[in-house]
């Protein structure tokens, strides 16, 4: 499926903010694992309906990744920075792991900084991705077949995130050639499932508080599109609030938090993931785990 930039609004690739990703086929590309739906699924959608963690990505709706959700800063980072052409998608389904589809990288921005992801006295960089192509396939195709028919056992052993080189990558692609694109029916397959949430908790992205599904028209405040005196605001009002509370930076990375406090309208939720925006105010920056102010 190709990325149609006819069919989005002007805030979306290929315009500003975004970048064209300088993709090298000469340089390595990207495995990485998702968690996905594999108990009321057909297909190896990302985990809609996971109890306190609503996945968004890998978004095929907008064909992103990073943009809605902090998932695998590293892997963007390193993607962008090193012009790697290839994100491959791996999860568990139905007790094995499989290969089920991937990104060709085709555009890229710089998100706002986010404060959980502070880390030994700076704020890291958080890169946004878009692919321009993308295929998901079904059945997907077990590590067991991928090493038996490409010679690829690194594949076998256990990963967050793996490096594969040119040829391995050429080697991956050549499994998609031959099988049907499933992209369709894994985006409605999502949408499915974000009804099947809304039906029993009112929201399509209850841990959110999130009504609406995912698409360009959905995302402009994820992308960032504030007025210049919009975003000066939050920056201030961030800067006060970080003055007048009492803040222990060493707690205010995210792994292993599920409760969290925005500075900016001071609401309070829980999410075992870290969020980019605010379910309550819709700004973003200003989420940080609430162990990280002390009373």
């Amino acid at each position: 499926m190709r990325y149609e930039s006819d069919r989005t609004p002007d805030y979306a690739p290929p315009n500003d903010p975004w970048e064209e990703h300088q993709a090298s086929e000469d340089a390595q590309s990207y495995l990485t694992l998702y968690y996905c739906e594999d108990e009321i699924s057909k297909y190896p959608v990302r985990e809609v309906t996971k109890v306190n963690d609503n996945k968004s990505d890998p978004n095929l709706e907008t064909m992103s990744y990073g943009l809605c959700s902090t998932c695998t800063r590293d892997i963007r980072s390193g993607l962008v920075r090193n012009n790697r052409p290839y994100l491959f998608f791996c999860t568990n389904f139905k007790g094995e792991r499989h290969l089920a589809g991937y990104y060709h990288i085709g555009w890229y921005s710089l998100g706002p900084p986010l404060l959980t992801n502070y880390r030994n006295g700076s704020i890291q960089d958080d890169y946004r991705l878009v692919a321009d192509e993308m295929k998901w396939i079904y059945p997907p195709i077990s590590f067991e077949t991928i090493a038996d028919e490409t010679g690829f056992d690194g594949i076998l052993t256990g990963f967050r995130k793996k490096l594969v080189t040119p040829e391995t990558t050429d080697a991956l692609l050549s499994l998609f050639e031959d099988r049907e694109d499933y992209s369709q029916q894994y985006l409605d397959e999502i949408q499915r499932l974000e009804l099947i949430n809304k039906r029993y908790h009112e929201f399509r992205y209850p841990t959110w508080e999130r009504k609406a599904g995912f698409d360009w028209e959905s995302v402009q405040s994820y992308v960032g599109t504030m007025q210049t005196e919009e975003d000066d605001e939050t920056k201030e009002i961030l800067e006060t609030k970080m003055e007048e509370m009492d803040i222990d930076f060493s707690l205010i990375a995210s792994e292993g938090v599920s409760d969290w406090f925005c500075l900016i309208c001071n609401h309070d939720f829980e999410n075992k993931a870290p969020l980019k925006l605010c379910p309550n105010c819709d700004n973003n920056g200003g989420i940080i785990p609430a162990r990280a102010i002390n009373e």
